[in-house]
C-alpha cells in the first residue's frame, strides 16, 4: 500500500486510527450533564516512529498538514482530529470552540447552537435536556375538553329556555283548541254522519277547520255494556285549511323500458282533494312508479295528466306537494321541534313572519299529538329516542308544517303495529277532510282498521294494469260481481292481494287466470259511469274555491246494476264456453238478502248495500276511475249496457303477450330513452342553477310560492349544521379522541426521526469507497415525518369529513326534491365544519409534538396540519358523494395510502418523477403529483424544519426531492388551490350524482 494515501505521513491507515482516542470534552463537570466526547489528536509520541501533533480550537486536524475550520453544528475544541456533532444536551458556540450545558426551559438536540430550542408552555425542560418532556400538554387537553363540555352545557341550557317558551305557547294553543266539556263521547255512527254532513256544509265552513282526533285509548260505552262498538274520546282541534286545492286526473299512463318490459299500462284515474286514496298491488306492479310519474320524477311514455282540469306538469307545483317516504328520513340527532321548525322555515311562504311560521308548527305539533315529545331527540338504533309511531307522525309532520295541498305517502304504516298504523291512517283521513288535501298513499298489507280509513282504492295488478279503482266501500261488490265474494272473516285488503296473486278460486270458473282481472275492469268501465270528474261533477276547475272542492258522484245504484249485469254476462259466457262452472248466487240475490240481513255480506259491502236507508238521503260516494283503453276518450260511456258473449271471448282467449322488438327497434327505443333522460337530467341541473342565480342576484320570486331565498337557505342550513354538532356531543368527543390518537401514534413513530448534517468532505475522503456517498449526505428523516403526518391527517380527516354529508345524504335527497338548493346547503355544511377542522388540527398537532421534537415554530406546524385537514375533509365530502357510506372507510383507506405515500414525493422520489429524462409512465402521470396536497404539506414541513437547523449544506447544496428554500408560502398557496378544487369536485358530484333521487 502506498504511504502517500495515509492521512499522517507514511503511516498505515490502521496505525493512524490507533493513534486517535475519544476524550472527555473540556469543561464538563462529571454528574452535572450527559457525557460528551471528542476525537483527540495524539499529543505525545508512542514511540520514535509515530507522529504526534496539536490543533487549534475551532479547527480539526486529521494530520499535521491538514488543518480545516470546523463547520457549524460540530464541536471542535483544541486538539481535535475529527469534528464531532455537538453533543445532545449541550449547545455549541458558532465558532465551535466551546460547549455549554443546555439551560433550563430549553432542550438541545444533537447539533444545537446558540442556546438550543425553547420549551413550549406546559413542557418540562430541566438543565441538560436533549428533548422536551411535554406530558404537561395532557393537562391542557383535559382542560380543553372540560371547556368544550361547559360550552355544550351552556348551549343546552339556552336551548332548554327556548323550548320552555315553545312549550308554554303550545300549552296555550292546546288549551285554547280543546272544548271546555272535553272529552266528548262520540260513537262511530256519529263520526260517519259528521263525514256525510261535510258534503252539505262545505260551502259554509271557513278556512279554520275543527279537527276531531280520536284518542289512542279505547273506552267502553258510557252505559258499561259491551254491545256495539266502543266509543272514543274526541279532541276537537283547530287547523287551517289550505288555500289551493287540487284534483289530479291521469289518463292512459304508460311506461315501457328499453327492453320492452312494461312497468305501467293504460293506468287511468283521479285523486280528489278532501279524500284519501290507497294504492295497493303486488311487488313490481308499479305503485311507486305511478307516484313518481305523477310528480314528474320519471318521464311517462304515454298518457296525460290534468291538474284541476288543465293538462300541465305537476312539478310546477313542487312547493305545494308533500311527499312522505317509506323510511323515516330525518336528522336523528335533532329534536322534534328542531326538525319541524327547520322544515317550516325552509318551505313556508317567505312573506310570513318567523312567529307565524312557529305558530303553524305548534299547531301541527298539537294536531299530531306530539306535545309530550316536542323537545325529545328523534333517536336511532344506537341512541334511544321517540317511539316508531311518534317518528312516523314526525315524518308526516315534516310535510304538514309546509302547508301542502297534495300529500303523497309511501308505505306510511310499514314497521308499525296494527293499532299505531290505524291511528296514522285515521290521522291522514282527518287531514284530508279538514285541510282539503289530496292524499294518496302506497300501502302494503294494512290492518283492517287502517284500511277502513281510506276513501278510495286503486289496485294495480301484474304488469302495471288497473284491477280496481273506486270507492273502497264498493270494492267488495265489484269483486263479488266478478266471482270473488269476500268471506266475512277475511281482511279485505289481504283478500284483494290474494285475488291478484291467484291464491283465491273463482266462483265463476275453475280456469281463472290473473290477467282476467285487467280485462274484467276494462269491461266494467264500459258499463259503469267511469268518467273524469270534469265531465259530470260540475266543478269549475278554472276558478276553484273552498266552497267548490269535492266533485259529486254518480248514483251508486247505477254501478250496482252494472255489477249485476256484468255478473250475469260473465256466468252466461262461462256456461257456454266451459263445461264446468261452479254454483254461484247472483249479485242481485246477494243484495236482496243483504237488505234483510246485512251480516250475510262482508261489513264493508253490507254498509254499501244500505245506501238508500237513513234520513231519506243517499250517501255520496265518488268513483275515481277514468276511461278504459277501449272506452271513448270523452270519458263517458253507456251505463248498464248488456255484455255480449263475444266480448268475453276476446277477454279470455289468452294473456297479453309481451312486446317483441327487433334489434333495430330496441336500439331506437334505447337511444330515444337516453336522449329523454339526458334532457331531463341537464334541464334539472340548469333549472336549479337558474333558480339560485335568480333568487340570489335578481331577487326573482316564485309565482307558485315564494319560499326562503338562497341566502336564507344558507343561514337556516348553517344554523341546523351547528345545531347537529351541539346535539351530537358524544360523536364530537369521539372525533377529538380520534385526532388525538392519530397524532399520538405518529408522534411515537417519528420520535427518533431527525435531520443531521453530513460530514465534512475531508473526513468523507478517508472513508471506504462504498460509504463515501452516505458520508457526504445528511441523515435526513424529515420527509418520513411529513409522510407519517400526512397519513394520520388524511386518515382521520377523510373518516370524519365523510360523515358530514354521508350520514345525511338521504335527507339531502328528500329536501332537494322539495326545493332545497345545493349550493347554500353545501356551503353551510362546509362552513359549519371549519371549527371542527381547526380543533382537529389542534388536537393532532398537540399530541404529535409530545414525542416528536419539532425545531421550527409550532404555529407553522399547526397551520400546515389545519390546511391538510381541510383538504382531507374535502376528500371525505367527495367520497361520501361517490360511494355508499358503508364503503367510505375502505375506499378512504386506499385514498389515504395513495395520496399520502405514492403521490407524496418521497417514494417514488419527486426528483425522479419531475426529471426531464423520466420514464414515459412518470411523464404521463406527473400531473397527479402537481395536484397532491400531501406533497406540498410534506415540503412545507420539511422546509421549516431544515431552516431551524444549523447545518452548512442546507444553504450551500440542493435540498432533497427538488425542494427549494423560500417556497414555504408557495406550498400554502398550492394547498389552498387544491382545497378549492376538491370542493368543486365534491359539489359537482353532489349536484349531478343520484339525480333521480333528488326529484
Amino acid at each position: 500500500m502506498s504511504n502517500s494515501s495515509s492521512p499522517a505521513g507514511g503511516l498505515d491507515p490502521l496505525e493512524y486510527y490507533a493513534l486517535l482516542k475519544l476524550a472527555d470534552a473540556p469543561g464538563i463537570v462529571p454528574g452535572q450533564g450527559p457525557t460528551c466526547k471528542y476525537v483527540q489528536t495524539p499529543l505525545a509520541p508512542i514511540n520514535a516512529s509515530t507522529p504526534f501533533w496539536s490543533c487549534p480550537a475551532g479547527n480539526y486536524c486529521i494530520s499535521p498538514r491538514h488543518v480545516q475550520a470546523c463547520p457549524p453544528g460540530f464541536y471542535c475544541p483544541a486538539n481535535t482530529a475529527q469534528p464531532m456533532y455537538c453533543c445532545a444536551g449541550y449547545y455549541c458556540s458558532k465558532d465551535t470552540k466551546t460547549l455549554t450545558i443546555c439551560p433550563q426551559n430549553h432542550y438541545c438536540p444533537t447539533g444545537s447552537v446558540d442556546g438550543g430550542t425553547s420549551c413550549l408552555w406546559l413542557a418540562s425542560c430541566p438543565a441538560g435536556s436533549s428533548s422536551a418532556s411535554k406530558f404537561g400538554l395532557v393537562i391542557f387537553v383535559l382542560v380543553f375538553i372540560v371547556v368544550i363540555c361547559i360550552v355544550f352545557w351552556v348551549h343546552k341550557r339556552l336551548q332548554r329556555v327556548k323550548n320552555h317558551h315553545l312549550e308554554k305557547r303550545l300549552r296555550w294553543i292546546h288549551n285554547h283548541n280543546l272544548q271546555h266539556d272535553n272529552p266528548l263521547m262520540v260513537d262511530e255512527a256519529e263520526l260517519e254522519r259528521e263525514d256525510d254532513d261535510d258534503d252539505e256544509s262545505e260551502g259554509t265552513k271557513s278556512n279554520d277547520q275543527v279537527i276531531q282526533i280520536e284518542a289512542d285509548d279505547k273506552t267502553p260505552n258510557s252505559d258499561g255494556t259491551a254491545a256495539g262498538k266502543p266509543k272514543r274520546p274526541v279532541l276537537k282541534r283547530k287547523i287551517t285549511r289550505v288555500t289551493h286545492t287540487f284534483d289530479i286526473e291521469f289518463e292512459h299512463l304508460g311506461l315501457t323500458l328499453s327492453n320492452g318490459t312494461s312497468i305501467l299500462q293504460n293506468v287511468s284515474g283521479v285523486l280528489r282533494n278532501g279524500r284519501t286514496c290507497a294504492i295497493m298491488g303486488p311487488s313490481g306492479s308499479g305503485k311507486t312508479t305511478l307516484i313518481s310519474m305523477l310528480t314528474s320524477k320519471i318521464p311517462k311514455d304515454e298518457g296525460r295528466i290534468l291538474i284541476n282540469g288543465q293538462e300541465e306538469d305537476l312539478s310546477h307545483y313542487r312547493k305545494l306537494i308533500g311527499y312522505v317516504p317509506q323510511e323515516d328520513i330525518m336528522m336523528r340527532e335533532l329534536t322534534v321541534d328542531d326538525i319541524l321548525l327547520h322544515s317550516a322555515y325552509m318551505r313556508l311562504p317567505a312573506n310570513l313572519k318567523r312567529s307565524q311560521m312557529t305558530e303553524k308548527v305548534l299547531e301541527i305539533v298539537d294536531f299530531l299529538g306530539l306535545n309530550s315529545v316536542m323537545d325529545s331527540v328523534v333517536g336511532d338504533a344506537e341512541r334511544r329516542g321517540i317511539s316508531g309511531g311518534q317518528r312516523k307522525r314526525v315524518n308526516i309532520g315534516m310535510e304538514l308544517v309546509t302547508d301542502p295541498s297534495i300529500l303523497f305517502l309511501d308505505e306510511p304504516t310499514s314497521g308499525l303495529d296494527s293499532s299505531t298504523s290505524g291511528d296514522v291512517c285515521r290521522l291522514l283521513k282527518s287531514i284530508a277532510r279538514r285541510k282539503g288535501l289530496t292524499v294518496a298513499a302506497v300501502i302494503h298489507s294494512p290492518s283492517p282498521v287502517a284500511f277502513d280509513q281510506f276513501d278510495d282504492l286503486l289496485l294495480l295488478g301484474h304488469g302495471g294494469r288497473v284491477v280496481y279503482h273506486g270507492p273502497r266501500t264498493e270494492a267488495p261488490l265489484y269483486f263479488a260481481a266478478i266471482g270473488f265474494p269476500i268471506p266475512k272473516e277475511s281482511s279485505p285488503s289481504d283478500f284483494y292481494m290474494d285475488v291478484i296473486s291467484n291464491n283465491v278460486k273463482s266462483n265463476i270458473t275453475k280456469k281463472f287466470k290473473p290477467f282476467y282481472l285487467h280485462r274484467y275492469w276494462d269491461s266494467y268501465c264500459k258499463r259503469a259511469q267511469c268518467f273524469y270528474a270534469d265531465s259530470k261533477s260540475g266543478v269549475d276547475y278554472k276558478h276553484p274555491s273552498p266552497h267548490n272542492t269535492r266533485p259529486t258522484s254518480p248514483n251508486p245504484l247505477a254501478r250496482t246494476s252494472a255489477y249485476a249485469s256484468m255478473n250475469e254476462s260473465a256466468m252466461s259466457f262461462h256456461q257456454h264456453s266451459h263445461s264446468e262452472t261452479l254454483p254461484m248466487t247472483t249479485l242481485n240475490d246477494k243484495l236482496a238478502s243483504a237488505s234483510s240481513s246485512p251480516s250475510t255480506l262482508h261489513p264493508s259491502a253490507a254498509s254499501t248495500s244500505n245506501l238508500n236507508k237513513g234520513h231519506g238521503r243517499q250517501k255520496s260516494v265518488s268513483m275515481a276511475q277514468g276511461p278504459s283503453p277501449s272506452a271513448p276518450r270523452s270519458g263517458v260511456s253507456t251505463p248498464r249496457a248488456s255484455m255480449a258473449i263475444s266480448d268475453f271471448h276476446s277477454m279470455y282467449d289468452s294473456p297479453p303477450l309481451p312486446e317483441h322488438l327487433t334489434w333495430f327497434e330496441t336500439l331506437q327505443r334505447t337511444i330515444r330513452i337516453f336522449f329523454i333522460d339526458s334532457r331531463m337530467w341537464w334541464s334539472g341541473v340548469f333549472a336549479e342553477t337558474k333558480e339560485t342565480v335568480l333568487g340570489l342576484f335578481l331577487k326573482r320570486k316564485d309565482p307558485i310560492r315564494n319560499t326562503a331565498s338562497p341566502l336564507m337557505m344558507f343561514w337556516l342550513c348553517l344554523s341546523r349544521a351547528r345545531l347537529q354538532i351541539y346535539r351530537n356531543q358524544r360523536q364530537f368527543l369521539y372525533d377529538q379522541l380520534l385526532h388525538l390518537g392519530c397524532g399520538m401514534f405518529i408522534s411515537i413513530a417519528a420520535s427518533k426521526f431527525d435531520y443531521v448534517g453530513s460530514q465534512p468532505d475531508l473526513v468523507c475522503a478517508m472513508t471506504p469507497f462504498q460509504l463515501k456517498y452516505t458520508c457526504s449526505k445528511p441523515t435526513d428523516h424529515l420527509t418520513e415525518v411529513g409522510v407519517f403526518i400526512s397519513l394520520g391527517v388524511c386518515f382521520a380527516g377523510i373518516s370524519v369529513g365523510a360523515m358530514t354529508f354521508g350520514n345525511e345524504k338521504i335527507v339531502y335527497w328528500r329536501e332537494k326534491s322539495s326545493g332545497l338548493l345545493t349550493l347554500p346547503y353545501y356551503l353551510a355544511k362546509v362552513i359549519a365544519d371549519i371549527p371542527r377542522i381547526i380543533l382537529a388540527g389542534l388536537m393532532f398537532s398537540i399530541s404529535l409534538i409530545i414525542f416528536f421534537n419539532e425545531r421550527s415554530n409550532y404555529v407553522y406546524l399547526l397551520f400546515i396540519i389545519i390546511m391538510l385537514y381541510a383538504v382531507a375533509f374535502a376528500m371525505g365530502y367527495l367520497l361520501s358523494a361517490l360511494v355508499p357510506q358503508a364503503r367510505v372507510a375502505l375506499v378512504g383507506t386506499g385514498f389515504t395510502l395513495a395520496w399520502a405515500i405514492v403521490f407524496s414525493g418521497d417514494a417514488p422520489d419527486l426528483a425522479d418523477v419531475m426529471d426531464s429524462g423520466a420514464s414515459a409512465g412518470y411523464k404521463a402521470a406527473s400531473w397527479i403529483w402537481v395536484i397532491s396536497a400531501p406533497r406540498y404539506a410534506i415540503e412545507a414541513i420539511y422546509l421549516k424544519e431544515v431552516q431551524a437547523r444549523p447545518w452548512q449544506e442546507i444553504e450551500s447544496q440542493p435540498l432533497a426531492h427538488t425542494y427549494e428554500l423560500g417556497q414555504f408560502w408557495w406550498c400554502f398557496q398550492a394547498m389552498a388551490c387544491i382545497l378549492l378544487g376538491w370542493h368543486v369536485l365534491a359539489f359537482i358530484c353532489f349536484k349531478l350524482k343520484d339525480r333521480s333521487k333528488q326529484k
